[in-house]
């Protein structure tokens, strides 16, 4: 059973079948080979229907919204504005801009390719104008954009906690000084480039007043991430109605403060939002279905124990964990691939002593680096299409920043507790 489940999702994906269609096709196979008595349409619907009734699910489509919301009316454009105003003409100053916005934005929507559209739109053309590489702006927007389901809120966070069945709240605190660090790395290697090829900042510097100016128009935008991860920090909100409370407060501000609301920017929102959240929720129907047929077959704990009884040293499992999850990255999306393997990782590192917040936090940044690399790799991909580069142009950079990002990862590995220190301190766990 396994073998069939197994043998035609990657002949599926060979032939460049959409990953949630091989899915659900690979699944629909076994159920029609070995549960043919019973009714499978039925127990396939029911299967991906119930694996996205939950309350937790539905933070999804409204953090979507309030990505596109702040992209369509504006608002993403003060925080970037901020950033700008604060890193003057440094040698770097708008690369350092530019991954600052993506670490402001990521507070808000927890997309990765949200990240990568909404900055990198702005950020790219306003680089090149400056005197940057097209190909090295393209490469550092993307790489600024992995951070974006990293900083909560995030996505894959969320997908990992409903799979899993632990907090999101204690996985959204878990995730701020990987993503933290992640951006400290980039921004260093951006100023070492900078000053290598004398990539400048802005053409004067901010003077204090005009910094004023740029905090009070962005300070409404500025006060997003603080009500929606406040909100879910101080128990007041749980996760999904931070989401929502994070949209109704995007629709006032652009109404009735910056008055940058039109009918057609809020359609155009809702529509990208809807498109996304729902590609996002079928993905999630077909991976759980597919992961049920996994289970039936007890394949995650026969992989655990498989491995476990190869070696006991933590170093060589880590090792092997991480070069799979590196190179599941570059095939499948983040999403698909956190509902897939969380249910094989995390016994085998729970047996080791590791704490599921960890874990959950290490296979989405490392997941997230994924989402560079080619063949997939959506962000790198998107700032490519805006920067009007090729992949041959972006990948000497993208190298470079890849390797920067694995080494984040590899002081998450070797020192845990940069990941566990907040919660403890929390006593969230």
């Amino acid at each position: 059973m396994i073998a069939v489940l197994v043998i035609s999702l990657l002949a599926l994906l060979f032939f460049s079948v959409p990953i949630f269609v091989s899915l659900c096709l690979s699944t629909l196979l076994v159920f029609l080979m070995y549960f043919s008595g019973q009714n499978m349409d039925v127990m396939m619907a029911q299967s991906m229907v119930k694996s996205c009734d939950s309350f937790a699910l539905m933070a999804i489509p409204f953090f979507m919204l309030v990505g596109t919301l702040m992209t369509k009316t504006g608002i993403a454009k003060k925080l970037v504005n901020i950033a700008q105003a604060f890193t003057g003409d440094s040698a770097g100053g708008l690369g350092t801009a530019a991954i600052l916005a993506s670490m402001l934005f990521a507070a808000i929507s927890g997309s990765g390719p949200a990240t990568a559209a909404a900055i990198g739109g702005i950020m790219i053309p306003a680089m090149v104008e400056q005197g940057y590489d097209r190909a090295y702006s393209s490469a550092l927007l993307a790489s600024g954009s992995t951070i974006g389901p990293v900083i909560p809120p995030s996505i894959p966070m969320i997908m990992f906690a409903v799979t899993i069945g632990c907090s999101t709240t204690t996985l959204f605190m878990a995730g701020f000084v990987p993503g933290i660090l992640m951006g400290v790395g980039l921004i260093v290697y951006n100023k070492i480039v900078s000053k290598r090829h004398n990539y400048r900042g802005q053409v004067t510097a901010a003077t204090m007043k005009e910094k004023m100016k740029a905090l009070k128009d962005g300070f409404w935008a500025l006060l997003m991430p603080v009500i929606v991860l406040g909100g879910i920090y101080s128990g007041i909100f749980t996760p999904t109605e931070s989401a929502v409370v994070g949209v109704v407060y995007a629709l006032m501000v652009s109404a009735f403060i910056y008055k940058t609301l039109t009918w057609q920017g809020l359609k155009e929102a809702l529509v990208d939002a809807a498109i996304t959240s729902a590609t996002i929720m079928i993905l999630f129907g077909g991976a759980n279905t597919f992961g049920r047929i996994l289970t039936l077959g007890n394949i995650p704990n026969t992989i655990a124990n498989a491995i476990l009884g190869m070696t006991s040293n933590k170093v060589i499992i880590m090792l092997i964990i991480n070069i799979m999850l590196l190179i599941v990255g570059m095939f499948i999306d983040t999403n698909s691939s956190v509902i897939l393997f969380s249910p094989i990782i995390v016994p085998i590192l729970t047996a080791l002593g590791y704490h599921e917040i960890f874990i959950g936090v290490m296979i989405v940044v490392n997941l997230c680096i994924g989402m560079l690399t080619p063949p997939l790799g959506p962000n790198l991909f998107i700032t490519m299409k805006i920067g009007k580069v090729s992949l041959e142009e972006a990948l000497p950079s993208t190298i470079v920043q890849v390797g920067i990002l694995y080494l984040v990862l590899a002081i998450m590995i070797i020192f845990p507790e940069t990941v566990l220190f907040l919660p403890r301190l929390l006593g969230m766990i």
